[in-house]
């Protein structure tokens, strides 16, 4: 079978790994796992949980514990039963929100100011960076973020691959002396943030970076940035390559906001706090 096959359904790369190695060598310890699968062994039993959780592996009452694959024929078969389900609550959510929509049009409720950023196929040089932090030089108070699920490693390319710019702007505002919140959900920006914190020496420096930043942990699918409580920035996915970003939309209105912003602290109450240091 060929392994891209698996990234069809939706596996990321470590996900693939463990589960074609569970295929091949059935029953596996957690630790023999990890070798095989070249996952490192502080990843294994994520991975292990979310393969469990989507019904491709299961786990034998034995000592030590060892793993291995539920029949494919029936994992397929409810995998694609459930995302079915989910194809339809979206498509349900999806008429919800064009409904709200027009109602919102037909009221004179449309945000004003709406700008759409369009990326390159391919940022070259210091583009992205450069992008960045003009974006972010204007901020004066705070800075939330909310980064989804579909941005765990190896999930999307484009976005593990940015990350380490991403990171060192957030470190550039706290620095500044402005707030920033982050809601995530387990990405690459994590570990990103804490290596370059980690590789700091003067402890003063470190403790403003825990004064003015703060990261939650929440695993959701929402997808945006709040400037200052003035602009909203959403994501626009590529439907023909989806996990990658065509771009964004600035809506740059108070009271459209207003609304994001009180979605983003319901979200930030969830969240569990991150040790960034």
């Amino acid at each position: 079978m060929d392994e891209k096959l698996l990234a069809n359904i939706g596996l990321n790369k470590y996900e693939r790994s463990v589960y074609w190695t569970l295929l091949k060598k059935r029953d596996l310890e957690a630790s023999k796992l990890s070798q095989l699968s070249r996952v490192p062994i502080g990843k294994i039993y994520e991975i292990l949980r979310d393969l469990n959780k989507y019904g491709l592996v299961e786990s034998q009452p034995s000592r030590p514990r060892k793993y291995r694959t539920v029949d494919p024929k029936i994992a397929f078969e409810l995998m694609y039963k459930r995302r079915e389900e989910e194809a339809l609550n979206e498509l349900k959510l999806l008429r919800e929100t064009f409904a709200e929509i027009e109602r919102q049009l037909s009221n004179g409720d449309s945000p004003k100011h709406v700008e759409t950023i369009f990326w390159p196929d391919k940022f070259h040089d210091n583009e992205l960076e450069e992008m960045v932090n003009s974006s972010f030089e204007d901020i004066e108070h705070e800075l939330c973020v909310v980064t989804p699920l579909k941005y765990k490693p190896g999930v999307s390319k484009q976005y593990d691959d940015s990350m380490s710019i991403f990171s060192k702007a957030y470190l550039n505002l706290a620095q500044r002396g402005i707030h920033v919140k982050i809601i995530d959900s387990y990405s690459q920006l994590l570990p990103s943030i804490k290596e370059l914190i980690n590789s700091i020496e003067d402890e003063s420096v470190k403790s403003n970076f825990q004064k003015f930043m703060e990261i939650r942990i929440l695993e959701t699918k929402h997808d945006f940035v709040i400037f200052d409580s003035k602009t909203i920035f959403l994501d626009i996915e590529d439907q023909s390559n989806t996990g990658t970003s065509l771009g964004m939309t600035q809506i740059h209105d108070e009271s459209y906001t207003k609304r994001f912003k009180a979605k983003f602290d319901d979200l930030w109450t969830k969240g569990k706090r991150f040790n960034i240091t």
